[in-house]
């Protein structure tokens, strides 16, 4: 039985994916074993662009088949394990290795320390060579720099690194035909980004309300103290990655991308870490995580207050209005007043959080990030019963239904419809 063997060098391109499909398809077809051309190239290209995206050097692709297995390997020169993200079910990014896992028979990730790693699959035969044993990520690597970081919002990061992976890659697809740098700054975001997602605890994320109300409050959802081991190569990533994750959002509030702005607390989450591993590193102390200003209104009112559309919503029901930067546009005057406001333009114009009791905010916050980000709706058209600030200070429980609707301006805005006795 005549076995096919075939390496190459594939350059830091997006087209590197298109080449190694045709190279896996071409020795599959020689090989008589073109039952398995479908999943290979599928895997391959999943491979080779991540390898690209995420690790921004030379990939170096070898391919072994014969008719009854296929053995593909890709080398990068990246020293992080590839780790499949659990994302929301409807995030544009993360399922790259989820995806690889269901075509392949078996596949493993083989490191080379100081080097790269090799991320390898079969489908067939098992005339594989067995995986090396990898070192642990703390022996791979000599020199480390201790970042500890206080108060940690668990929530809150979780929605940042789903919203700032969409954002990246977007990012890098508007600069890659004009900009032949922008790989190498996105491996090196990536670098930074993927740290954080590999030592920071995860949080649980309930998908049904009462799990919410129950179990998504603080201290619960946050971490007091935690150290973050970053190798001294990486901390300048962490420059590169606030600098790229900033560009971006000022192309997404240009409407050039088709990630949203996100809200204040995320990007403060964004400044916060990267700044504490910068800072940390250069002798600094550690500064806990604090989210301030949560009831300031934005420096531009948003375009909606005001607007006859919201006015025609508010005037047929119980309702508050929020727009899609979470702002209160519209408040019926019955709401307004079960909330002890006498007066429903001392409402309007400020952040939804301004009813939403403290310890409830990094739910909110995040929650919010990831449905514009992603749509997880798991609070949205279903009546909920939530505690509420009143203008005095005090709480209380509040009946209501969330809905998302589409305006005739095409803007979106969110109807909460009270049930009031």
């Amino acid at each position: 039985m005549s076995v096919l063997s075939e390496e190459r060098v594939l350059p830091a391109e997006p087209r590197s994916a298109l080449e190694a499909r045709r190279l896996v398809r071409r020795l599959l077809a020689e090989a008589g074993a073109d039952r398995f051309v479908d999943a290979t190239e599928l895997a391959v290209s999943e491979l080779v662009t991540n390898a690209v995206v995420h690790a921004g050097g030379e990939v170096r692709l070898r391919v072994r088949c014969e008719r009854g297995a296929v053995r593909v390997e890709v080398d990068d020169t990246s020293s992080h394990r590839p780790v499949p993200r659990h994302w929301t079910t409807t995030s544009g990014t993360g399922r790259g290795l989820h995806l690889l896992a269901d075509c392949v028979d078996v596949w493993d990730v083989d490191m080379r320390p100081g080097v790269g790693k090799t991320v390898w699959f079969e489908i067939g035969g098992t005339h594989a060579r067995a995986p090396q044993d990898s070192e642990s990520l703390d022996d791979e690597r000599d020199a480390v720099v201790e970042v500890e970081l206080v108060g940690v919002p668990l929530l809150m990061h979780h929605a940042w690194q789903e919203h700032a992976a969409g954002l990246l890659r977007e990012h890098l697809l508007l600069r890659l035909e004009d900009d032949p740098g922008a790989l190498d700054e996105h491996a090196a975001a990536s670098d930074a980004l993927n740290l954080l997602h590999e030592q920071v605890p995860k949080p649980d994320l309930h998908e049904d309300g009462e799990a919410i109300m129950a179990y998504a409050v603080e201290p619960a959802v946050s971490v007091e103290r935690m150290v973050l081991r970053v190798p001294v190569a990486s901390v300048p990533h962490f420059e590169v990655l606030s600098a790229a994750l900033g560009s971006a959002l000022a192309h997404a509030r240009e409407g050039r991308l088709l990630a949203p702005p996100t809200q204040p607390e995320i990007e403060l989450m964004r400044v916060w870490l990267c700044g504490e591993v910068l800072g940390q590193a250069r002798g600094a102390a550690p500064s806990a995580w604090t989210s301030t200003g949560l009831d300031v209104p934005r420096p531009v009112p948003s375009p909606l207050l005001g607007a006859a559309a919201v006015t025609a919503i508010v005037e047929v029901g119980t309702v508050i209005v929020t727009d899609e930067r979470h702002d209160i546009v519209g408040i019926s005057p019955a709401v307004s007043a079960f909330l002890g406001y006498d007066d429903p333009s001392l409402l309007e114009g400020r952040r939804v959080l301004a009813i939403v009791p403290a310890r409830y905010h990094q739910a909110h916050v995040a929650g919010t990030t990831m449905h514009s980000s992603h749509g997880r709706d798991v609070l949205l058209d279903q009546v909920v019963r939530v505690p509420v600030v009143r203008a005095d200070g005090s709480e209380v429980v509040a009946a209501f239904e969330v809905t998302a609707q589409r305006l005739d301006t095409d803007d979106r805005v969110f109807v909460a419809r009270f049930l009031l006795d």
